[in-house]
C-alpha cells in the first residue's frame, strides 16, 4: 500500500459524535494501514464530499431561480 504525502494544514479542529461500531472501524483501519486516523478521515470526506467547482455549480443552481423571481423573470 502506498502512503500519501499530501500536506495537511490544521485548519481547525471538528469535534463530532462517531457510531461506536464506525470508531472501531476507524481504528482498527488506522492500525491496519498505519495511518493516522485524521488522515482517513480526510480521505473519506474527499471522497464523499463534491468539490469546490462541483459546490459552485450547485449554488449557482440553487440561487438561480431566486433571483430570476426577485427580477420577475419567473416563467
Amino acid at each position: 500500500m502506498a502512503r500519501r504525502q499530501d500536506q495537511v494544514t490544521d485548519t481547525g479542529k471538528i469535534t463530532t459524535r462517531l457510531r461506536p461500531d464506525v470508531d472501531r472501524r476507524l481504528r482498527a483501519t488506522s492500525v491496519l494501514r498505519g495511518a493516522r486516523i485524521s488522515h482517513l478521515i480526510n480521505d473519506a470526506l474527499d471522497a464523499a464530499l463534491p468539490s469546490l467547482p462541483q459546490i459552485r455549480a450547485l449554488l449557482a443552481d440553487t440561487l438561480a431561480p431566486a433571483e430570476e423571481v426577485a427580477h420577475g423573470d419567473r416563467t
